[in-house]
């Protein structure tokens, strides 16, 4: 469901609205060293040529400290790898105005000289720019990367329209090698540099390869979200779709299963439709729909504990069950 174009659209239609969301990459050196910078309005994610390891950076809000940007590991905001200054920066105007800022110069808190230029630019609620802003296949980096590897999605805009993500660029860490393009995604909501989701103990195919990551094509929360699941297959040496498009998939690494889980509204406003799939992995990077749990919870209340509850639950009727999977084929939970 592409929820997430009806509300930008209504943002650059209203003009009390002004929140910027402004993505940015910029290309440079920090010393002697490629480096290459996303941005996502003040914060985002930047890659270093000869370590080909995806870190994290943010404004420093503290009004004391005289640098304007901070950088993280990959895998914590607790530890500070450095800190940056950039010359006659003013985050109002690098925030709102984008013609600001084409070049970046600055250096850093371990004294290295900084400099950057911007390769692109685009404003998700700028009108001119929906209506007249092209571009195909720009790649943006994600913040999370697997084991062995790091992620690029690439974004394409049409004239009227908004930014969609439309492949997958994956590259070795070892080496920033290329090994695989996966161009066959649609419907794909570009969510900056968090489409692509990685955990260190995911293994959809119970392999112990660990490499394996999904991809968030509408939103990262909420009831019936939805992604594709992909896995590294090690004799192949690259990465397969599962066959598990669906909501909110939930796996059991000891039964070998996955379970979808959807939600609907219910015949009157405080009723609601619970609808598991569970599928069984059968080999071969393949799942098998074993069981399908449906039901009708009635009378949703908050008890004196503060926990949601239900006056009565039980098992769907038939229609009740399709009624739901039509629902959430055709609708967003949200709305």
């Amino acid at each position: 469901m592409k929820f997430i174009k009806y509300i930008l659209i209504i943002l650059f239609l209203t003009p009390s609205i002004s929140y910027p969301m402004i993505y940015r990459i910029y290309n440079g050196t920090i010393g002697e060293n490629k480096v290459e910078f996303y941005f996502y309005d003040d914060n985002g994610v930047f890659l270093v040529d000869k370590e080909h390891q995806v870190k994290r950076f943010s404004l420093i809000r503290e009004p004391n400290d005289t640098f304007h940007f901070r950088t993280y590991s990959p895998d914590s905001f607790k530890e500070t790898l450095d800190k940056i200054y950039i010359e006659n920066f003013d985050i109002s105007a690098f925030s709102h105005k984008k013609e600001n800022y084409q070049y970046l110069t600055g250096y850093t808190l371990n004294g290295e000289r900084i400099n950057l230029h911007k390769t692109f630019e685009y404003d998700e609620i700028d009108k001119d720019t929906w209506q007249e802003v092209e571009f195909n296949n720009i790649e943006f980096l994600q913040e999370e990367s697997s084991k062995d590897f790091y992620f690029k999605m690439m974004i394409s805009k049409p004239k009227e329209s908004i930014a969609d993500i439309t492949g997958i660029k994956i590259y070795r860490k070892h080496d920033g090698k290329l090994i695989q393009t996966i161009t066959d995604i649609k419907e794909c909501d570009f969510l900056s540099y968090r489409n692509i989701v990685t955990h260190k103990n995911f293994d959809f195919n119970f392999d112990g390869d660990n490499n394996d990551f999904y991809l968030v094509k509408d939103r990262y929360q909420g009831f019936n979200t939805t992604a594709e699941y992909y896995v590294f297959d090690k004799k192949q040496q690259q990465f397969v779709k599962l066959n598990l498009e669906g909501k909110d998939f939930r796996f059991d690494y000891e039964e070998k299963t996955a379970s979808s889980h959807k939600y609907c509204p219910g015949k009157k406003e405080n009723d609601e439709i619970s609808l598991i799939d569970t599928f069984k992995y059968i080999g071969n990077n393949r799942y098998k729909r074993i069981e399908t749990k449906c039901t009708y919870k009635k009378g949703g209340y908050m008890n004196d504990n503060g926990k949601y509850e239900y006056e009565q639950e039980r098992v769907c009727k038939p229609k009740e069950r399709t009624d739901c999977r039509n629902y959430i084929d055709n609708n967003d939970y949200d709305d």
